[in-house]
């Protein structure tokens, strides 16, 4: 029997892991990783020059798990979501690593605190986001309301207002819905991958209702193409090709969400085989390792996760993922869940 606190343990480490994994071969074609690493099931540091990770060191995580640890940061005190304090958690994470590696942020994330930073309203800030950044952080809001047994509709609430100073579109914020949801229901222990395949395209499309339109095809409709590639699969790795062929797995929103969830769903929910299908694909690797990482986690349970993965995470970024499991149990009673009317003053709802 998986207790409730070794699902958000298994979150947290298989979110970090998958982030750490992925360092090196991020933005590498799957024939560049095989040819460079033959598969990637351990930690390697970023080679000279990668374009994000340059600088970081073998089991170093990135921005996916740094803004997630900001997010609980900001939850723990606030006990619930407060748009600016977001901000400013993420903006005290910037400065603090500067210089540390390459590129710390992605381009919409940066895009908007660009803008705050010269004195932009946070409302306006993430308007023209269209990248996963909003996703790769919102692990977080899916235990939260795992732990609370929340309707979709409340946790999408809290989502959205999570997504709105740097991604606030339809896309993002359905991107980034679907994922806080199979979390959150990997952290209830429904253990039927379907079953979470389905409610998290329930989930985005609830979530396509907020934020500012914008460009997109729909995260729903290619989750459950994903899907039904992954349920006719005979062969993992073939299976793994066909999607890269069909989505590349990049930061859009829109490739990357559904291919980590369908890398979930071919991965059965066990933390190692998902983390390293997300790792050997090719395209941004380690935020698609760390969403699908913190549902598979979750889904299986920290003792799932291979004790060398948790050692060095715990090692190599002073981490102490026990401590935010413990706060988050103590805080979640006192949680409280966004206002529709509060989300009313900061987005246009689709179809309005």
């Amino acid at each position: 029997m998986v207790t409730v606190k070794e699902r958000i343990l298994g979150s947290l480490y298989g979110m970090a892991a998958g982030d750490s994994l992925g360092v090196p071969s991020s933005f590498m074609t799957p024939d560049y990783i095989e040819k460079t690493w033959g598969w990637i099931d351990t930690f390697y540091p970023a080679e000279k020059g990668h374009i994000y990770h340059d600088g970081l060191k073998a089991g170093e995580y990135t921005d996916d798990t740094e803004q997630a640890l900001a997010l609980m940061n900001s939850f723990i005190r606030n006990k619930k979501v407060v748009p600016l304090d977001v901000v400013t958690e993420i903006l005290a994470w910037a400065d603090r690593v500067k210089g540390k590696y390459a590129s710390p942020l992605g381009p919409s994330t940066e895009r908007a605190l660009k803008a705050i930073r010269a004195g932009g309203s946070i409302e306006e800030s993430g308007r023209y986001g269209n990248t996963n950044g909003s996703a790769m952080r919102i692990s977080p809001v899916g235990i939260i309301h795992g732990l609370r047994d929340s309707s979709c509709g409340e946790l999408v609430r809290d989502v959205y207002q999570t997504c709105m100073p740097t991604h606030n579109t339809t896309v993002c914020t359905s991107a980034a819905a679907a994922v806080a949801w199979g979390v959150a229901l990997c952290v209830r222990g429904e253990n039927d991958i379907e079953t979470i395949i389905r409610e998290t395209m329930r989930a985005a499309d609830i979530g396509s209702q907020y934020g500012h339109p914008i460009v997109s095809p729909s995260i729903s409709k290619r989750i459950g193409f994903i899907y039904e590639l992954v349920k006719k699969a005979a062969d993992p790795r073939k299976a793994m090709l066909e999607i890269y062929e069909y989505f590349g797995g990049g930061d859009l929103a829109a490739d990357s969400i559904p291919v980590a969830i369908g890398l979930f769903a071919l991965g059965k929910g066990d933390p190692k085989k998902v983390n390293e299908y997300c790792v050997n694909l090719g395209g941004d690797c380690d935020t698609n390792a760390a969403m699908a990482g913190a549902m598979a986690g979750a889904f299986s349970g920290v003792d799932a996760v291979p004790k060398e993965w948790k050692d060095t995470i715990k090692r190599v970024n002073h981490v102490n993922f026990e401590e935010y499991a413990d706060n988050l149990l103590e805080m979640v009673p006192e949680w409280v869940v966004s206002a529709e009317s509060q989300i009313r003053g900061y987005c246009s709802l689709a179809g309005q």
